[in-house]
């Protein structure tokens, strides 16, 4: 089965976050989420709020919450660069809920447009880290 494996980097500004082998990996693209299998056809795609889902040779599932970016498929390789990645395990859920009951609070007292679409912008990204970190 080796011989049908994806290489797979995710790549953040700070850190190499994941640089590993997969049978696949389901990304949140910007105009739909999609899945990454052997031979996948060569794509450049810019990515959203959503969860990054790697599936290892045996069949376990790792869970990244990510804020967006890009990814280049190429040749069996997945090249993933995104602000963030959070493996689902070390999401603390408990403080992820008390940041979107403060942000909640502030969009309530927020006049500015601007500031309202920042805040439900934060509170998207913190409902995306809640979900994934609860799977």
């Amino acid at each position: 089965m080796s011989e049908h494996l994806l290489n797979i980097d995710i790549v953040t500004p700070q850190s190499i976050i994941y640089s590993g082998t997969g049978v696949s990996v389901s990304l949140p693209g910007a105009q739909s989420p999609f899945q990454v299998l052997y031979k996948h056809a060569p794509i450049v795609s810019a990515l959203e709020v959503g969860v990054i889902k790697i599936v290892n040779e045996d069949n376990s599932e790792v869970l990244y919450a990510t804020e967006g970016g890009f990814v280049e498929v190429l040749g069996n390789r997945v090249s993933v660069v995104v602000e963030t990645a959070e493996v689902a395990s070390e999401i603390n859920l408990d403080a992820v809920n008390a940041t979107i009951t403060d942000l909640k609070q502030q969009l309530e007292h927020t006049t500015s447009m601007q500031q309202r679409d920042h805040i439900k912008h934060a509170i998207s990204i913190q409902e995306n880290r809640a979900r994934i970190a609860s799977k």
